[in-house]
């Protein structure tokens, strides 16, 4: 029984300890990968994408390259980031990236 607790709990560490390294990695939040999805959707390019979000966030990390990942649908974001509400929507918008690319190649 003391080993099941254990092993839960080192599970349950692993599993925070992975869901920190990946959101510093990122290094943007949650609400501007759903502004990037819904950009997306409406046919930006994602340099304009790029550069509307640098002009309204100059201390925005976001760059180029993340931009075009992100764009793809590439983007983990995690339920402690977001509301449930707005992790709803972003599981729904990435669905719609995802279709929306595959119909575009």
């Amino acid at each position: 029984m003391d080993q099941c607790k254990d092993k839960n709990a080192y599970i349950k560490m692993k599993k925070n300890n992975r869901e920190n390294k990946q959101k510093h990695k990122r290094s943007i939040t949650g609400e501007d990968v759903i502004f990037i999805f819904e950009k997306v959707l409406e046919g930006w390019k994602t340099i304009k994408i790029y550069n509307t979000i640098i002009q309204t966030n100059p201390s925005s990390k976001l760059t180029k390259k993340l931009t075009e990942t992100v764009a793809t649908g590439n983007c983990k974001i995690y339920p402690s980031e977001l509301s449930e509400e707005r992790y709803v929507y972003y599981t729904d918008l990435r669905n719609k990236v995802y279709a929306f690319q595959r119909n575009e190649t």
